[in-house]
């Protein structure tokens, strides 16, 4: 969390566990891995906020749905229960099972000023050359804030890979942003989003994702056989906008693509 500019090419696996599950999953990555060094060490953790932009006929959350090989998320990240001093802009810019992730780090008094100067065109190109960034993409699609998503992370850093992360992600939270910039909220206006339903099981579950470069180490390949973890797409983005369906608070309706 301090280089203001990076950007990461990965494979992201995602599972839902049980707190049993979960316990089994830190003792086994624990001898090669160390908890993050950002982390609170009481907590063992922290807590993220994004805030999600979308367009104003959800394409992104329609080319989850949809399973498009191309697709991108846009968000704007901080840690902890206010954003300071510093937020991050990120894109997630996935193809097929690859996700480029690209993230810049901005002084929090600039947003959303950002954004403001830019217009969404309507000749938008069909192929976009290299690695977007946050910018090019809001601007392309011309995105608003849409939701604003919280949970508690324990994230644990591989210490035998240039990249490796496992992390346990609980207390999922959300609100609806409804074109709102601001980035602060109160903790009663989230709403929690881990329960059993959403989650299809009978308890809440415990969100764990490996993060890794394209070729999966032999520790990763070790802990999925041995521990028989069943891989399950869960988008924290997309879940929340299900949950805000399911009460009636936004209406779904399918994009009509240019291309």
């Amino acid at each position: 969390m301090t280089d203001d500019l990076s950007r990461i090419r990965r494979l992201e696996l995602k599972y839902l566990l049980t707190e049993e599950q979960a316990g089994r999953v830190r003792e086994y990555v624990r001898g090669f891995c160390d908890l993050d060094a950002n982390s609170d060490a009481d907590l063992g953790g922290y807590v993220v906020n994004n805030l999600y932009l979308d367009t104003p006929d959800l394409r992104f959350y329609w080319d989850v749905k949809n399973r498009k090989l191309t697709r991108f998320k846009t968000r704007v990240r901080y840690y902890g229960t206010g954003p300071a001093d510093v937020i991050w802009l990120e894109l997630k810019h996935k193809q097929s099972n690859v996700v480029w992730k690209t993230r810049r780090r901005m002084k929090a008094d600039q947003w959303p000023g950002v954004l403001e100067p830019r217009l969404a065109r309507p000749d938008v190109p069909r192929f976009i050359e290299g690695p977007p960034s946050f910018e090019e993409i809001a601007d392309l699609y011309g995105v608003r804030p849409l939701l604003h998503v919280r949970y508690f992370r324990e994230p644990w850093v591989s210490a035998l890979d240039h990249y490796g992360r496992v992390t346990f992600d609980r207390r999922l939270s959300f609100r609806l942003a409804r074109g709102s910039y601001e980035l602060t909220c109160d903790d009663d206006e989230m709403v929690g989003y881990d329960d059993p339903v959403t989650m299809n099981a009978p308890d809440s579950l415990v969100l764990l994702e490996i993060k890794i470069e394209r070729l999966a180490p032999a520790w990763a390949i070790r802990l999925i056989r041995r521990l028989g973890l069943e891989q399950r797409g869960f988008s924290k983005y997309c879940y929340a906008i299900d949950r805000t369906f399911e009460a009636g608070d936004i209406r779904l309706r399918q994009p009509r693509y240019a291309w």
